[in-house]
């Protein structure tokens, strides 16, 4: 991680993996995906119960919090289908946040990275590279509110 130089637009950082590597990332793997789908189940969502609380307490400090949800796949398939699955993951986790625990729609932004980042680099089907990051990016985007 290095040190914010100067403050980027929500679009950089999603471009940009040297800007997002400034923030830290949290991979979310006990949220399993299945092969090909971006479904997030019932048993699946009481899983992000922990980030969600982490997030709230952030937000209850300062609600111009932003949080980037980075869908990712496996290698196999189109590079254009996995980008596309990869942005509706990151999705259903965000609506996921919203319509379960309250996290405010505006307080999250997502993005699909398809097979871009793979964790195992492998090209056969592989359960870990199906998966979704979330990155606190508020001090990338804004300056952080005032405590007062």
């Amino acid at each position: 991680m290095e040190r914010v130089q100067r403050l980027y637009s929500v679009e950089e950082v999603k471009r940009s993996a040297r800007v997002r590597d400034i923030a830290r990332r949290i991979d979310l793997d006990t949220l399993n995906f299945e092969f090909g789908s971006a479904s997030v189940g019932d048993s699946e969502v009481d899983k992000l119960d922990g980030v969600a609380t982490a997030m709230e307490r952030m937000l209850d400090k300062n609600p111009a919090e932003t949080f980037l949800i980075e869908g990712h796949t496996d290698a196999v398939g189109s590079d254009e289908a996995n980008l596309a699955l990869s942005d509706r993951r990151a999705e259903a986790v965000a609506e996921a946040l919203t319509g379960a625990f309250g996290i405010p729609p505006e307080n999250l932004t997502t993005q699909g990275y398809g097979e871009q980042y793979l964790k195992i680099n492998t090209q056969n089907p592989e359960r870990e590279n199906r998966r979704v990051t979330i990155r606190r990016i508020t001090p990338l985007v804004a300056p952080v509110a005032s405590a007062n």
